[in-house]
């Protein structure tokens, strides 16, 4: 993925093709890394270099990602015409601390290749309260196929894992997680199967995941979450997470050819 910076007086933009994503959309969709306004009004000039790259790649789905402090550079983007979709948050857990043990039994395990297609038609299921679900502009359906793909390719990547849950010898949900070398693991994915839900059988199963990183000698778990996924917000609070950063996510639009 080739970054393109943009730097106007004290203003800057990275901004980038992301080939996955493009992939499962069928067309192309970019991103911008980083965005700094600056303040010396260089804001509409660096935008107006963002929208002739936009336009030198016909990228029709962008997205953008802002620390929620950063108001100045959202007004620039809805000028722009971006939009804002969800707010997502960066829980974090020490593994120091006393885990206590799941209440339900659950076996947490690698998938083997013959199992990444169930798990990805989990994926496709479950995933319904973020940015590509919720944004009514976007076809839901290629939101949840990009989450299967993102299964697909977690499954294959170097140094990412992918591990199966199991209760009574079924998948009911999976990890994709990828530990660090700072000894902390950062989880991509984590999902229950819509039909377990609603049990009280979550808790369990993030428990156990969360001994399994201890034993392996992890030093702490981190992950993004939507805020409209009020439910996992509450798991994780009740799990002993930190919440320590909020982010603003836009998606700007445009019409095909």
């Amino acid at each position: 993925m080739l970054s393109v910076r943009f730097e106007r007086g004290d203003a800057s933009l990275v901004c980038s093709v992301v080939p996955w994503d493009s992939e499962t959309f069928g067309f192309t969709v970019g991103q911008i890394e980083s965005i700094d306004v600056g303040r010396g009004g260089f804001a509409d000039a660096i935008l107006g270099d963002f929208r002739q790259w936009a336009e030198s790649v016909d990228a029709r789905l962008v997205s953008c990602r802002l620390d929620h402090l950063q108001l100045g550079a959202s007004m620039a983007l809805e000028r722009e015409g971006f939009r804002f979709v969800e707010m997502v948050y960066s829980p974090r857990l020490d593994l120091a601390r006393e885990l206590d043990r799941p209440a339900t039994e659950v076996i947490i395990a690698p998938a083997s290749p013959t199992e990444v297609e169930a798990i990805a038609d989990v994926a496709y299921a479950a995933f319904t309260t973020g940015r590509f679900a919720l944004d009514s502009r976007l076809d839901s359906a290629l939101g949840q196929q990009r989450y299967a793909d993102w299964v697909r390719r977690g499954a294959a990547a170097q140094g990412q894992d992918l591990l199966k849950v199991l209760i009574d010898d079924e998948i009911v949900g999976f990890f994709l997680v990828e530990p660090r070398d700072d000894g902390v693991v950062y989880w991509h994915l984590t999902a229950l199967a819509p039909k377990w839900r609603g049990r009280g059988i979550a808790f369990s199963v993030w428990q156990a995941m969360l001994l399994r990183h201890r034993d392996e000698g992890l030093a702490a778990v981190q992950t993004t979450i939507s805020g409209h996924n009020l439910a996992v917000l509450n798991l994780y609070a009740r799990l002993g997470f930190s919440f320590t950063s909020a982010s603003m996510t836009f998606h700007q639009i445009t019409d095909g050819p």
